[in-house]
């Protein structure tokens, strides 16, 4: 019992500094953007809200709506073109369709970096450079988000039992009807998931940004790294913990309907 006990309190202590690793450096963060000064010192220095109120210029409210637009628009996106997918490499048998798999997966091992330069001289080399900016960031976020929305899907299709589509052939359903009242609604967490997953993977994404942006057409993420130029001011703090919690709030309000970590370590196996 006593060797039992020494095992649950060191790994009670591992865990808790695993934490400590973790919410450090946001917990740092935050406390740095109520600093009363323009340094950005640890412990704050007096306590102010006037980092907090300059994120609310449109310096910052640009950059940060663009990024919003950008993720919502690649998530959905992504999302409906992942589902389309998912579907035909989990329903389907055809000629490469390995290739096709490894292909729509490859973001996943790539770095967003090398996606990130690779499609700015693809784009410039088809005559498409005037498309640097919006358009390009949500054709390469689209790239990078995609296999989010396939893995989840996936996971939802391997997962559904097959009775429940055949109970609906059987009852005379047509392949649309059973479509859109059977299959669909069980693997809709599936989806939502994807759509969340994407979204906070294009919001929080900086290395592909960085080389598709345009002055005028750039996430939060740039903005940040450009403002790193001039120093650690509050500001960056304050920003950045809107960054953190916009995402932080989609996953805690999608965590309330669909449970995400069903989606993260499912096997793939069969329900049914």
């Amino acid at each position: 019992m006593r060797q039992r006990d020494a095992s649950w309190t060191a790994l009670q202590v591992v865990v808790g500094l695993i934490f400590a690793f973790i919410l450090g450096p946001i917990l740092i963060t935050a406390a740095v953007s109520f600093n009363g000064t323009v340094r950005s010192v640890f412990p704050p220095e007096g306590f102010s809200l006037q980092w907090w109120a300059e994120t609310l210029s449109w310096r910052w409210l640009e950059p940060l709506l663009f990024s919003l637009k950008l993720a919502t628009l690649a998530g959905l996106i992504s999302t409906v073109a992942g589902t389309l997918l998912a579907f035909a490499l989990v329903r389907r048998r055809f000629i490469g369709k390995a290739a096709v798999e490894m292909l729509v997966l490859g973001p996943l091992i790539l770095p967003t970096l090398v996606t990130g330069i690779g499609l700015l001289q693809f784009l410039h080399a088809i005559g498409l450079g005037t498309w640097v900016g919006f358009w390009g960031l949500v054709i390469g976020h689209v790239i990078i988000c995609l296999p989010f929305s396939i893995r989840t899907v996936a996971i939802s299709l391997k997962t559904m039992p097959a009775a429940f589509e055949l109970a609906s052939a059987s009852l005379g359903a047509s392949p649309w009807t059973t479509l859109r009242r059977v299959t669909l609604p069980v693997i809709s967490g599936g989806v939502f998931a994807g759509i969340a997953f994407s979204f906070v993977h294009s919001f929080t994404d900086v290395n592909l940004s960085l080389f598709l942006a345009s002055p005028g057409e750039r996430p939060v993420t740039v903005a940040i790294l450009a403002f790193l130029e001039f120093g650690f001011a509050p500001t960056l703090a304050a920003i950045s913990m809107i960054s953190l919690f916009i995402p932080l709030l989609l996953m805690i309000v999608l965590q309330r309907f669909v449970p995400i970590g069903d989606f993260l370590y499912s096997d793939g196996r069969s329900g049914g």
